[in-house]
């Protein structure tokens, strides 16, 4: 009786390998295996076992793909706090900036000044040592 049911559900899915068997490599894989068809998703990686009962298909995740695919309660209360804090944050009208201001642009460009006027006054001086002692510069 069971290897009747087995043979029954292996004729009822040798036209869906066959047709994986056409298709183009997409997201999903049969592979035939004892007692039914396993899916491989390719994007995700999960595995789902798929078993002939009473004329239909019946496909069931891994235990192992299920959990891991599956996010938990913490996991959703987080992501749904998350998404709440920065509903406020809109609705505020703040933005999320990490632009430097005004202030902090003005003193850094006065540091980058007084540091570019001492650089250009120390090769000056050594231009005037060289042109006064009328040693020419030395090229390579």
């Amino acid at each position: 009786m069971i290897s009747r049911f087995l043979a029954a559900g292996l004729l009822t899915l040798t036209p869906l390998l066959a047709l994986a068997d056409d298709a183009p490599a997409g997201r999903y894989q049969l592979q035939p295996v004892e007692g039914g068809v396993v899916r491989l998703d390719t994007a995700t990686g999960e595995m789902t076992l798929c078993k002939a009962d009473a004329g239909k298909l019946a496909c069931t995740p891994s235990a192992s793909t299920a959990t891991a695919t599956t996010p938990g309660a913490d996991d959703l209360a987080a992501l749904k706090a998350r998404v709440d804090a920065l509903e406020r944050q809109m609705a505020s009208g703040s933005k999320a900036s990490d632009l430097p201001t005004d202030a902090e642009v003005d003193r850094s460009l006065s540091i980058m000044e007084k540091f570019m006027r001492r650089f250009m006054g120390i090769a000056k001086d050594l231009d005037q040592q060289n042109q006064g002692s009328n040693a020419l510069p030395q090229k390579t």
